[in-house]
């Protein structure tokens, strides 16, 4: 499953820095950041076997994947209210993209930036 499939998923990444890591123990933060840490790690090294000229970067591409999942969930999924704004005038929506569009768009752009210049 892709990614941009996993919506829950990305609205996790996205409230990871601005509401689950500010309202949790000393103790659970650490184990926490420890998985994440352990996660990114395997991500990392996926990413690696498919496109080891990052190198490095690799690390962090993977960082920027799960930073951006987050943060384009939010505005790729807009609530009701925001819908009928968008029916009731289009114009509105006009950049609104699809979370798939969006992540396609944003990690083409973020991995072309990480790729080591000659």
């Amino acid at each position: 499953m892709r990614l941009s499939g996993r919506v829950v998923l990305c609205d996790l990444f996205g409230a990871q820095g601005s509401v689950l890591e500010r309202n949790v123990s000393v103790e659970v933060v650490t184990r926490y950041k420890r998985a994440s840490l352990d996660r990114l790690a395997t991500m990392t090294a996926l990413i690696r076997t498919y496109l080891p000229e990052l190198g490095e970067n690799a690390t962090l591409f993977s960082l920027h994947t799960v930073v951006l999942a987050g943060a384009l969930s939010a505005y790729s999924t807009p609530p009701p209210g925001l819908q009928a704004a968008y029916r009731a005038e289009p114009d509105l929506a006009r950049f609104h993209l699809e979370l798939k569009d969006s992540l396609k768009l944003a990690l083409t752009a973020t991995l072309l930036g990480v790729l080591p210049r000659p």
